[in-house]
């Protein structure tokens, strides 16, 4: 998991964004995909762009690997969270 947030940051790094601003990025990223139950990058995209963030930033590769390290967080947490 933590070399998927390496991959993520060392991409957007490259187009200028300051780890904080990834942090950020990340989190809108999350709060688009739960907010509804189906989605396309496109979508995300133009959720992003709504929200400020410039087009440029993300490339469809980029943002599957967000998807990814957001389901990783996922499944860690509900990892933590099983009663036995």
């Amino acid at each position: 998991m933590l070399n998927i947030r390496n991959m993520i940051s060392g991409r957007l790094k490259n187009r200028g964004l300051a780890p904080i601003e990834i942090t950020r990025l990340i989190k809108d990223v999350y709060n688009i995909k739960g907010s509804v139950w189906y989605f396309t990058t496109v979508e995300v995209k133009y959720a992003l762009e709504r929200l400020g963030w410039e087009r440029y930033l993300l490339d469809n590769c980029t943002l599957e690997l967000i998807f990814l390290y957001l389901d990783d967080q996922v499944a860690v947490t509900l990892k933590r969270h099983v009663v036995h």
